[in-house]
């Protein structure tokens, strides 16, 4: 039933977009599915619908495991259809070329033939046939098939028995601003755990859409030198084409979770022990998101300073404090959003990915240690009242490298969102920074200024003088410019001296590397890829491949310019506290000292009041 309602939506689109070009008198719609040798019917979860273009002109946008010359053609329609002169029948095997017309009943469709190479394929066909559900709330998981393949055609999901395994438990949307944009994000989960693209085995995966990167390339870039440089957990990615409900979705980047597991980050999951803990009070079946919610958790939680959220478990000896945490800084306006997490003295908002059904013991455990951190990090001595210095609560190490990292992508997110930490309460106890995540918009991707940081200059200091991005009670404006914990570790000579250190030993060299021979075999890589993508989300304003083959080299190189010139810049000037020559003028300051005012002012009323929750 599924592969028939696909089948009848991709006619009506097919008819719909006809209808837009009534110069080409296309009175009736041709469906046109193809396939590899894999492809039996047009029913198949793998049979790819062609894609009509803004220019009228229809595209075969080829998975780089089938044989573009071998393609099987399948069509809807009863009466004659030619390619050329030759007659089509539907599920036989032919070569288009690069470029051709298809008649039928009079109409003529201009096609192209465009392949991949050289990455891996996805192919996910949903319950429902379409992704109309999840696109309308992304938290929406829907079933389905997935078929997953390497640059061979080997398929990454088989059994132990060597039987294929196509069962997707899940697919539904992800990210923040990203979930946004035309061309989306997903998390999927597989029915069992399977090693992809050589990436150690899981069930849980992300397709990163990588859409305000005209490059594709700077989330790869940017996990390869973190984990060249011997960062720990970084996630592991591979390239690959995505397919969803017989419709060519783009070129996407599969990642592995940022999740406690022994493949992932190696911390004890308590999401799992508190799940167990309701489970064993209230049935299997129980549902986690009914948990009655405890602490400041209403719209405005995320701008009240030192307080915290959590779920009410039941009563277990099974439910303590410790365990694995692996904690995400995050903007005050989206933080409301999130179960459990806490707000620092110093206005951070922290959400919790793990647990992200933390108990009250669990947030007073994990919320006083971080504030115990930052409360080091902020004094001059370095330590804190009960004379604790940072780099004993946290990595020193992983501090310092994740910082300078950050600072070579020059990364505008770094210290206010998708900035994680982790910390294992069973193990050493300590925190810290890392995994490295989300970096579509660095390496001078982001072309605006931000506190007077121009982070699309490669030769100036951006992350260390980073400011947390601060909205009010009653609107989203820019009201503080406190610092972020890395603008604070950076006035700090022991960190300066650990960054130029980490640097100098294990980081310079990655990037280095990254900068040249490993940036230019993964572009190479990508390319085919990465022009079928912008063709299909119109990125240049044309569909003719020679001209997008063009624009996309000249990103690319743009992004390599970039890159050295990064590196050179800070390999010079690393080693020493940097003076911030950025000042925010009388009358704007003015501005945000009165909004705050007035902010302060409603944040006392809501606490006064009791108003935290509404």
């Amino acid at each position: 039933m599924k592969k028939i309602l696909s089948v009848i939506l991709a006619m009506v689109i097919t008819l719909s977009c006809a209808s837009l070009f009534a110069a080409s008198a296309l009175v009736q719609p041709l469906g046109v599915w193809f396939g590899g040798e894999d492809v039996e019917s047009i029913e198949s979860d793998k049979a790819v619908a062609w894609w009509q273009a803004e220019n009228g002109e229809y595209y075969f946008f080829v998975p780089s495991y089938w044989d573009a010359s071998e393609l099987k053609i399948f069509t809807n329609v009863e009466g004659e259809v030619k390619m050329g002169e030759t007659v089509i029948t539907s599920g036989e095997t032919y070569d288009l070329g690069e470029s051709g017309t298809i008649t039928w009943s009079g109409n003529e469709y201009k096609y192209h033939v465009l392949s991949s190479s050289g990455i891996g394929t996805i192919f996910i066909q949903t319950e429902s046939g379409s992704l109309d559900a999840i696109h309308a709330d992304k938290s929406h998981a829907e079933k389905g098939n997935i078929y997953i393949y390497n640059a061979k055609g080997k398929s990454q999901t088989l059994d132990d028995d060597k039987n294929e395994d196509n069962e997707l438990a899940s697919i539904k949307g992800r990210g923040n601003a990203t979930w946004q944009l035309p061309k989306r994000p997903y998390n999927i989960k597989l029915a069992n755990k399977y090693k992809i693209f050589g990436m150690q085995k899981s069930k849980k995966w992300c397709l990163i859409a990588n859409y305000e990167d005209e490059t594709l390339m700077r989330n790869s870039v940017a996990f390869g030198a973190a984990s060249d440089s011997g960062m720990p957990y970084t996630p592991e990615s591979a390239p690959t084409d995505l397919y969803i409900n017989g419709q060519y979705k783009g070129s996407y980047l599969l990642t592995s979770k940022i999740e406690a597991s022994s493949k992932r980050i190696d911390v004890e999951n308590l999401d799992d022990i508190n799940e167990e803990v309701c489970q064993d009070a209230y049935g299997k079946d129980f549902d986690m998101d009914t948990l009655k919610r405890g602490g400041v958790y209403g719209r405005f939680s995320g701008l009240l300073e030192n307080t915290y959220k959590y779920v009410e478990l039941p009563e277990s000896e099974k439910n303590t404090a410790v365990g694995g945490y692996i904690l995400e800084m995050e903007l005050g306006n989206r933080y409301a959003d999130e179960i459990s997490g806490f707000v620092t003295k110093n206005s951070q908002p922290i959400i919790m990915k793990e647990p992200e059904y933390a108990s009250k013991e669990q947030m007073e455990f994990i919320s006083d240690y971080y504030q115990r951190f930052e409360e080091a990090a902020i004094s001059e001595s370095g330590k804190n009242e009960k004379g604790e210095a940072y780099d004993e609560l946290a990595d020193l190490e992983s501090l310092a490298k994740y910082y300078a990292l950050s600072e070579w992508y020059e990364n505008l997110d770094s210290g206010l969102t998708s900035t994680y930490f982790y910390l294992d309460s069973s193990k050493d106890g300590i925190l810290y920074a890392g995994p490295v995540w989300d970096y579509d918009m660095a390496f001078g991707n982001f072309r605006e200024k931000r506190f007077g940081i121009d982070f699309a200059n490669p030769e100036e200091f951006a992350v260390c003088f980073n400011r947390q991005y601060r909205n009010t009670v009653f609107g989203k404006y820019d009201i503080d410019e406190k610092p972020t914990i890395f603008n604070i570790l950076n006035q700090k000579q022991d960190f300066v001296a650990a960054v130029k250190e980490h640097w100098d030993s294990s980081i310079f060299e990655a990037v280095t590397a990254w900068s040249t021979d490993s940036f230019d075999e993964y572009a190479a890589l990508i390319k085919d890829s990465a022009v079928m993508d912008h063709i299909r989300w119109n990125t240049y304003g044309t569909a003719d491949s020679a001209a997008v083959a063009q624009k996309y080299d000249g990103n690319v190189a743009a992004l390599k310019d970039f890159v050295t010139k990064r590196t050179a810049f800070l390999n010079a000037n690393f080693g020493k506290v940097q003076e911030n020559p950025h000042t925010t003028d009388f009358f704007t300051s003015l501005g945000k000292k009165i909004l705050k005012g007035f902010n302060d002012l409603f944040e006392k009323i809501i606490v006064t009041f009791k108003l935290e929750n509404i």
